[in-house]
């Protein structure tokens, strides 16, 4: 996990938890240096898509990368798994406001939307209007929520998940 803590600060958004309630979540400024693959050979704006939620773990959108120091990232998941496409690779630097998941009790920071079976789902669109622009997810949190209700089964290695565009530094 990168110890470069910069600033935290505490971000109000709205749940859509039948309480209402306001959910505090604790971001911090951090830095990554990433590798995304199979996206081409350089990071290009005018193919970033917006954020949108769907009732998965995942989103529609962003950009997606792990650090390029981790040990085991999306390269050596596809490798794996023989799956992906690691033809082409990018590296890109960003900073932003981070919400880090490195336990299962960390996923208490999400701000979670149900489905009409009563599932849980992360709620991407309203944690990015709350200021969050980046989650990254640790190997040590992927493997905790792997498998947890609600969890976010599907992040199959450490990753980073950039929501906003202006958090990237490299163009």
């Amino acid at each position: 996990m990168n110890e470069a803590q910069t600033n935290i600060k505490t971000v109000k958004a709205e749940t859509n938890h039948s309480s209402g309630r306001y959910l505090q979540t604790l971001v911090s400024v951090q830095k990554f240096y990433l590798i995304t693959y199979g996206c081409g050979d350089k990071f290009d704006i005018k193919l970033f898509k917006p954020i949108k939620n769907r009732m998965h773990t995942k989103p529609e959108g962003g950009l997606w990368g792990s650090p390029v120091d981790c040990e085991y990232g999306w390269r050596q998941w596809c490798e794996d798994e023989g799956y992906g496409d690691l033809s082409s690779k990018f590296k890109t630097n960003c900073i932003g406001n981070t919400l880090i998941i490195n336990h299962l009790v960390d996923l208490n920071n999400f701000i979670w939307q149900k489905n009409d079976h009563c599932n849980d789902f992360p709620d991407y669109e309203k944690m990015l209007k709350s200021g969050v622009d980046i989650i990254y997810l640790t190997e040590s949190g992927q493997r905790e929520t792997r498998f947890s209700n609600p969890g976010l089964y599907g992040y199959d290695c450490e990753s980073v998940l950039i929501m906003n565009p202006a958090c990237i530094l490299t163009r």
